[in-house]
């Protein structure tokens, strides 16, 4: 329908000028961050400049409910103080149609920053991070968007994956022999830093000889060398950095172990509920899109309204995100409980539209 194209149109383009805004301003706060790092190994400012712009897809994900807040105000904010939706109730078209023409655009959105959040984030931020670390360490050989490659002596270790709590997956040891010959290699699925050494499980290993290839099994094997721990504070994902089945993946192992996975178990849930959030932006910014009118004030007084809600919003939702870690709430409850708060404040506001 010809509404829903030109409301689709409207609200994109509004939600693409406040993405610029709001990310060139926060690019411009991490850039400026990084300049006490700027001089360290191999880091100048052109490395800087890289890694600030890798990590963008992450500032991009952290803000998506703002921006479509201030994209779905500043948009139809506009409509509003033009008499376009005006003009629209006079034709017979509810504030109900006009609202679910916003949130069908909405929903391709949040489709979008699912998509964003579960696999370009976790890809480009280890890619920012392992960049950073070569830079600044130059003991690092990236060989890809998660592998690290380090070397100890004879020895070369890659790592696929590097997890909280110093732990490691999917690792390769290839140790070398005198001549520079490769005399063997270890696999094992995880290891983990325990009492001042590698404890590796699943092991693999096959020693090379001119005789031939020698394989053999171990369920567990110790190491007192094999990945820097000093690398852990740059190469570490976050849990806000990792991917929703990595989340979901590593919250089980730790449930496993009989280790605390609330922290983990609750980003989960914040990445389920993060594109439900952009949709529920763009419906509280619907009353307040329908109380706008040509004497009601310009864009600088909508912008205003939707800088203080996302300062509230972004403030309640931190606030009930820790307080249920420290209360053990139920990590579903503190990531749905805000979302549901903003819902229901919608739809009161809503039903107040005439």
């Amino acid at each position: 329908m010809v509404l829903d194209r030109y409301i689709a149109k409207t609200v994109i383009s509004g939600c693409l000028l406040a993405c610029f805004i709001m990310v060139s301003i926060f690019a411009f706060v991490d850039y400026v961050a990084q300049l006490s790092d700027v001089g360290t190994g191999d880091y100048g400012a052109w490395q800087a400049v890289v890694f600030v712009a890798l990590r963008l897809p992450q500032r991009l994900y952290e803000l998506s409910p703002s921006i479509l807040l201030l994209g779905g105000i500043l948009s139809l904010g506009a409509l509003a103080a033009n008499s376009e939706l005006i003009v629209m109730r006079a034709s017979g078209i509810t504030p109900l149609r006009i609202t679910r023409s916003v949130l069908q655009t909405g929903l391709f959105i949040a489709i979008l920053v699912a998509l964003l959040g579960e696999y370009i984030v976790p890809s480009a931020t280890r890619t920012a991070k392992t960049y950073r670390a070569e830079a600044i360490e130059k003991k690092l050989i990236v060989g890809g968007s998660s592998d690290i490659w380090a070397r100890d002596g004879n020895r070369y270790i890659n790592v696929k994956r590097i997890m909280p709590d110093h732990q490691l997956r999917h690792i390769r040891v290839y140790e070398l022999d005198d001549n520079r010959q490769l005399s063997s290699i270890i696999y094992a699925r995880h290891a983990k830093y325990v009492d001042g050494e590698w404890l590796l499980k699943g092991i693999k290993r096959s020693d090379i000889s001119t005789s031939g290839v020698e394989t053999t099994f171990k369920k567990q094997m110790k190491l007192k060398k094999l990945l820097l721990l000093e690398l852990f504070s740059v190469l570490e994902l976050e849990s806000k950095d990792m991917s929703a089945y990595e989340l979901l993946t590593y919250s089980d192992y730790l449930e496993e172990n009989n280790l605390d996975n609330a922290e983990y178990l609750l980003s989960f849930w914040i990445k389920i509920f993060t594109p439900l959030t952009c949709l529920a932006m763009l419906l509280i910014a619907m009353p307040i899109v329908f109380a706008t009118t040509p004497r009601s004030g310009g864009a600088g007084q909508r912008v205003v309204i939707a800088v203080v809600i996302g300062i509230i919003y972004f403030v309640i939702n931190r606030a009930v995100n820790h307080l249920g870690l420290a209360m053990n709430v139920t990590p579903f409850l503190s990531a749905s409980i805000p979302l549901i708060l903003v819902t229901l404040i919608s739809f009161y506001f809503m039903r107040r539209v005439n």
